[in-house]
């Protein structure tokens, strides 16, 4: 199953051994597997815990702080995985199983990590109100809704992902902006219990998203989440 590393959970890695070769550590450890999933950017990973409204500058900061920098000496190539780290990544390919997928992406990486529960980015996640099941559930929902044109499912051969094998579309669909909106629109139509994506739930996204101008554009004219919830409830009683 490692072979089948998705190329973003490859990069992760890559970037994980990185940041033990900056910290000056001689194995890699779940702690530097996390900070590379946050380098990685925008991976399932990542966008699952920004749709759970997690910051991940303060994960970074977080585990950050509860890593000592070390004493290793240049460590040519690869490092080697800790033993703490093997058994997150044999976690993560029990999540993968899970969902009956035949690859490791950094979704089941991410699970694994919160799984094992002494690890620092477990006691991270878990401090910042991260629960394994709600991720599990949020990882999903976004998997369900395809929504990430990289991802592995994407490269499928089966049908309901067959659309993203276009180039154009996927150009079209660069912006990491776009795709944020859109999984938080996923997000308000799971909650809302909405079978699809109706221009309601954009709109909340919009109103969600703290990262854009249009947002702030429209609460100035009073259009916020609170209001738009109450105006949706007042129609369903009318």
């Amino acid at each position: 199953m490692r072979e089948r590393f998705s190329d973003r959970a490859r990069h992760a890695m890559a970037l994980a051994n990185q940041e033990a070769a900056r910290l000056k550590h001689s194995d890699l450890t779940p702690a530097h597997l996390m900070l590379g999933l946050i380098a990685e950017g925008e991976c399932v990973a990542t966008l699952a815990l920004r749709v759970l409204d997690v910051n991940l500058d303060e994960v970074r900061a977080k585990v950050s702080a509860r890593m000592a920098k070390g004493a290793a000496g240049d460590v040519i190539g690869r490092r080697a995985q800790s033993e703490e780290l093997r058994a997150v990544v044999n976690q993560a390919i029990e999540e993968a199983r899970k969902f009956h997928h035949r690859y490791v992406g950094t979704e089941h990486l991410i699970l694994g990590l919160l799984a094992h529960g002494e690890s620092i980015p477990a006691l991270v996640l878990r401090e910042l109100g991260v629960d394994l099941n709600r991720l599990r559930e949020q990882t999903l929902a976004l998997l369900r809704s395809s929504i990430d044109p990289s991802h592995d499912l994407a490269h499928s051969r089966h049908g309901e992902f067959e659309w993203v094998h276009q180039q154009e579309l996927a150009k079209a669909f660069r912006s990491t902006t776009f795709w944020h909106t859109m999984i938080l629109a996923v997000d308000s139509a799971n909650r809302m219990g909405a079978g699809e994506i109706q221009p309601v739930h954009l709109l909340l996204a919009v109103l969600r998203d703290s990262s854009n101008g249009l947002g702030d554009l429209l609460a100035e004219k009073g259009v916020s989440v609170d209001w738009l919830r109450e105006r949706l409830a007042a129609g369903k009683q009318a």
